[in-house]
């Protein structure tokens, strides 16, 4: 019995995954990579113009010849910065605040938006209305600092976390995830016998990971960048934050370089180039923290999206 043989097809590079881009999506590849590369050098100017003047040499500073990279090496600003013994006590207060107002401020988020997203209880209306009002009206900084004195929280830390650990923008970016998981898992969880606090912390919250990564990164970069609630709110060398610290510092500098007679010889070149060189300074090290942090919370937001999306 003969058999009937099959002749094997020859591989053509057609049948290969080829798609031909066509002339117009080449050229606005093109045209998107170089309008994406200018604006990358305008972000990335500044930050290398202020790292470049910080380290640079006095004369090149007050020549203001320092563009892109540093002329010459002095790195005075630094050695100013990091010898004062009040550096590290403000930055472990900031580092306090914000890691703590971090924490508490998801843990309260996350109990105010769960009642909106999944509640059914009377007067759940009125009490979404007085969450919104929050964001639509601020009483101002004289209301808020008489309010943290009567609770008898002024000049301390506490004063700062709880101003900040709830807002209703965050209260609503929030609610708007949690709306978007199904309503059956919550209702199975019910059915099982599970309490809304369980169903939150143990369902909800754990699905919820990308958004709260989001959220903390703003509430961690909120209180490390915060300066007008710990002028208003502190007082005493002992809890001021970083922020104000190195503001301090910029304003002893400025206040040496004005009561300056000339900045002709070198000793007054040398403080006038110290104050250029300080403010700059104080700007890497107080941006330096989130930029290391930053990239952390990047890849927390890959994995939370990929363990949200994983059923079964």
């Amino acid at each position: 019995m003969s058999t009937i043989s099959i002749p094997k097809q020859k591989k053509h590079r057609h049948d290969q995954d080829f798609i031909k881009r066509s002339t117009g999506e080449k050229v606005f590849n093109v045209v998107n990579i170089v309008v994406m590369a200018i604006l990358l050098c305008f972000f990335l100017f500044p930050v290398f113009n202020v790292i470049s003047i910080s380290l640079s040499d006095d004369k090149a500073v007050l020549a203001a010849e320092v563009t892109f990279y540093p002329i010459g090496y002095n790195p005075q600003a630094y050695t100013a910065i990091f010898g004062n013994s009040d550096l590290w006590r403000a930055a472990f207060n900031s580092f306090y605040v914000a890691i703590v107002g971090c924490v508490l401020g998801l843990i309260g988020t996350c109990v105010a938006a769960y009642p909106m997203a999944y509640g059914n209880f009377y007067g759940k209306k009125l009490y979404v209305i007085i969450i919104m009002f929050t964001m639509w009206f601020n009483a101002g900084i004289v209301p808020l600092f008489l309010t943290i004195r009567s609770l008898g929280l002024y000049d301390s830390l506490w004063a700062l976390i709880l101003n900040s650990m709830i807002t209703a923008y965050n209260v609503v970016i929030i609610r708007s995830y949690f709306s978007s998981i199904p309503f059956s898992v919550i209702e199975s969880a019910r059915i099982d016998g599970a309490t809304d606090y369980r169903i939150l912390f143990q369902l909800v919250i754990p699905l919820s990971k990308p958004v709260l990564a989001t959220v903390a990164l703003w509430l961690i970069v909120g209180h490390w960048n915060d300066y007008l609630n710990p002028l208003v709110l502190i007082h005493s060398q002992e809890h001021k934050t970083l922020q104000l610290f190195l503001k301090e510092l910029v304003l002893n500098a400025e206040t040496s370089t004005s009561n300056l007679a000339s900045v002709n010889d070198a000793t007054n070149k040398g403080v006038a180039a110290l104050s250029q060189q300080l403010k700059n300074g104080v700007l890497v090290v107080s941006m330096v923290p989130m930029l290391v942090l930053y990239p952390f919370l990047q890849k927390f937001f890959v994995s939370g999206v990929m363990l949200g999306s994983v059923k079964g």
